[in-house]
């Protein structure tokens, strides 16, 4: 609903009952609470109340609170008076709404809110997780897909030998013959198109391996999509994605991005001497000016450039570095991404290169605090403000169980995500053939936070959705762990995901008591480019 900064101790309950809604990329805005229908009316709560399993409590301080309960999501912000709202916290299990009244007569304001924001419950009433029936029935209703992300894997292989590459040369086509065929490109669109709601948008996402090694299929499946897709699925929107290394630069490059609009998104891992290390060619040589040559060209020319970096041990100590180098070449969005420990070969990288989870949400927090890159152009505190918006529940990780992402590799094969590919039990679909729900339904299921047994107790599951999947599924389906790529595993998922969304409830907060203070509203900060990092 709304964060309500209090003015004052909650003894002043005029004061306690003013209420400052969120800026309206989070809600609409209300001149109070008065009216609103998530308003508990006094006369709705009979049964004894409790305070919410689902608290998200933060302190900052000697007076701040910032309180969420995860399962409706509608944070409160006590600027003073937080010894005072314990304290009815700590008194309120077992009483009833005019009982706890009664108990605290000058804080009647404070406790409305308390119930207004769900961080006190009535169980006769209120909602506090999904049960293992309700998951289940789930996967039988219709999900419409008003957006979907195909990521056509155009070739398999690549010019580059990233040290820490997710393609593992077992499930991946890593020869250079292995180039998908337009007629598979097409009919996996084809495909996609068909499951769309009317009105959406199919992203068709040229990957790889490098896709720029197969550039004439790229060009072929966007003049099809333009003459003949386009217009047979004219109620559905077509729009276009390339992610590449940009060591490639074929001549029309720049002519064929602008004139369909195409986002792209590059890695760069740092500055030439680091990203040198990181993601050498093949044979060894540096990689950083050819991409960054291109980059560069591709800026000039007036097209966005999302940079994305993969943090490993190697450049986890110049995070800020990266994020200026980023800056310095024209990128439009700059990503900062933990490396996921484990390739599609379902091996787990080296100890050695493994990042420190500690250091990575310092120097991460340290960026977003330098005023560098604005929130809504820095990943990932620009996708995980969209967690937090009133009423929004994170019970997966990402999109993949939903289908909304599917993955066709060279041979018309579709995965469940990039990290994937290969991998039979993670195939639900062919080119000759239906793609099959039953893997979506199983892992809509088994990743489901509620029944996930690390996060089926953890107040901030619905904020986060329990983090990637491809990480708790190398744990879940036996690939040989090392203590310590599990515990990174889980201190990313975890720890990362709190930091960030820590940061950006204090960040919302702050901004409410500056408009409470100044009496502006700050304008909406949504993020401007959806590209994925992941």
């Amino acid at each position: 609903m709304c964060i309500v900064v209090a003015a004052s101790c909650f003894s002043d309950e005029d004061r306690v009952r003013r209420p400052f809604a969120l800026p309206t990329e989070y809600s609409r805005i209300f001149a109070s609470t008065q009216g609103n229908k998530n308003k508990v009316k006094e006369t709705d709560s009979h049964g004894p109340l409790d305070v919410t399993k689902n608290l998200i409590a933060l302190e900052r301080g000697t007076d701040e609170l910032l309180l969420v309960n995860s399962f409706y999501m509608r944070p409160l912000y006590v600027a003073r008076g937080k010894k005072g709202v314990k304290r009815v916290l700590s008194e309120a299990g077992g009483k009833t709404f005019e009982g706890l009244k009664a108990l605290f007569a000058g804080d009647a304001g404070l406790i409305q809110m308390l119930r207004d924001h769900r961080i006190l419950i009535d169980a006769s009433l209120d909602r506090e997780r999904y049960e293992r029936t309700e998951i289940d029935a789930s996967i039988a209703a219709p999900r419409p897909k008003s957006r979907m992300s195909a990521f056509l894997l155009v070739t398999e292989s690549c010019n580059l030998g990233c040290i820490y590459c997710l393609n593992g040369s077992g499930t991946y086509l890593k020869a250079p013959s292995s180039l998908m065929d337009p007629e598979v490109a097409i009919r996996s669109i084809t495909a996609c198109l068909d499951q769309l709601s009317s009105g959406g948008t199919l992203q068709v996402t040229f990957f790889g391996g490098e896709p720029l090694l197969n550039w004439p299929l790229v060009k072929e499946v966007i003049r099809r999509c333009e003459d003949g897709l386009g217009q047979a699925y004219s109620d559905k929107k077509i729009a276009y994605h390339i992610t590449s290394n940009l060591t490639v630069c074929p001549p029309d490059l720049i002519e064929v991005l602008k004139k369909h609009k195409m986002t792209v998104l590059s890695d760069i891992d740092g500055p030439p001497e680091i990203h040198n290390r990181c993601r050498p060619y093949l044979s060894g040589g540096a990689s950083h000016a050819r991409s960054a040559e291109t980059i560069r060209r591709i800026v000039d020319a007036g097209i966005a450039v999302a940079l994305r970096a993969t943090i490993t041990s190697v450049n986890q100590d110049c995070i800020p570095e990266i994020a200026a180098h980023h800056k310095a070449l024209g990128a439009s969005n700059c990503g900062l991404v933990p490396v996921c420990q484990v390739n599609s070969d379902r091996q787990y990288l080296p100890d050695e290169l493994l990042p420190d989870p500690d250091r990575i949400i310092a120097e991460v927090v340290k960026v977003y605090h330098s005023g560098l890159w604005d929130r809504q152009s820095l990943f990932p505190f620009n996708e995980y403000v969209l967690k937090l918006r009133p009423g929004s529940r994170q019970t997966t990780g990402c999109a993949a169980p939903s289908g909304t992402t599917p993955v066709i590799g060279v041979n018309g094969d579709v995965y469940l995500c990039i990290y994937l590919v290969g991998q039979d039990r993670f195939r639900y679909g062919t080119i000759s053939g239906a793609w099959d729900r039953r893997l979506l339904d199983e892992m809509t299921v088994s990743l489901h936070v509620d029944n996930l047994r690390e996060c089926s107790a953890c107040p901030w599951r619905y904020a986060c959705g329990g983090g990637c999947p491809v990480m708790k599924l190398a744990t879940l389906y036996g690939v040989e762990k090392t203590p310590r790529a599990v515990e990174y595993g889980r201190r990313i998922n975890c720890d990362f995901t709190r930091a960030v969304l820590t940061e950006l409830l204090w960040d919302v907060a702050a901004k409410v008591k500056e408009r409470v203070d100044t009496g502006k509203r700050q304008p909406e900060q949504l993020p401007i480019d959806r590209t994925s990092f992941c």
